[in-house]
């Protein structure tokens, strides 16, 4: 009963967050929602990349820790910046703002937090209905679900800051913006697979040090003026 709340709370959390986000982001700059179908479709090609890539590497190095980290980090990296590059020049050609990238990058992200949404809300109905002992260690419990909740609700700042920083090739006609996009994106995913799945705060607290650098790049990266503009 207790952890199917807690199911709840974390499911219902990371939703309305997520919305709570995008409406924020059309109501400053009245961007339009459709372009978080953008980021949506630009992911959902990455994730397939990814796992047929993974299918590829089954097994040898990827039994390794350290190995499997730097190759998942990196995977994560280019299979997903590249696809954001051709979602800006394929399916987002008017994207030229700071807003735009935002929507576009809360669209890339929104799909695992949403996945994650609904399954603890699933979860947390389906234990709800089951008469269980107390657990053992309820401030442990309730501790792991509140850093799952920040956890999903800080990498939406990673993914809005890397659709910005994928944006700037385009703006600028400089190449090197996509591999600074891969490379933050692979050393946050290495650290995540290094910490583990039963990390809790302390991937929590991972994601938040990546958010503040998000954020930081969302504030300080400016949009080029049109004489800079490729």
């Amino acid at each position: 009963m207790v952890y199917g709340i807690l199911l709840l709370v974390v499911g219902a959390g990371l939703l309305m967050a997520s919305v709570a986000i995008a409406r924020a982001i059309h109501r400053r700059w009245d961007t339009s929602y459709a372009l978080l179908t953008v980021g949506v479709i630009t992911y959902t090609v990455a994730l397939i990349v990814q796992y047929v890539a993974l299918e590829a590497l089954g097994g040898g190095l990827m039994n390794i820790l350290a190995t499997r980290a730097v190759l998942l980090g990196a995977l994560a990296g280019f299979s997903e910046e590249i696809a954001r590059l051709l979602g800006f020049q394929y399916l987002a050609r008017g994207a030229v703002t700071r807003a735009h990238a935002l929507m576009i990058g809360l669209g890339h992200g929104i799909v695992e937090t949403f996945y994650t949404g609904i399954v603890g809300l699933g979860l947390g109905v389906s234990m709800l209905g089951y008469g269980a002992a107390p657990p053992e260690d309820p401030g442990a419990l309730i501790g792991g679900a509140l850093a799952e909740l920040v956890g999903g609700v800080l990498v939406l700042a990673l993914h809005m800051a890397l659709s910005w920083l994928v944006l700037q090739v385009f703006l600028r006609g400089q190449i090197g913006w996509l591999f600074v996009a891969i490379g933050l994106h692979a050393a946050s995913e290495i650290m995540i697979v290094l910490l583990g799945p039963d990390a809790g705060w302390a991937a929590a607290l991972w994601r938040g040090a990546i958010a503040l650098i998000s954020m930081g790049i969302i504030l300080y990266v400016r949009q080029p003026i049109p004489q800079e503009s490729a």
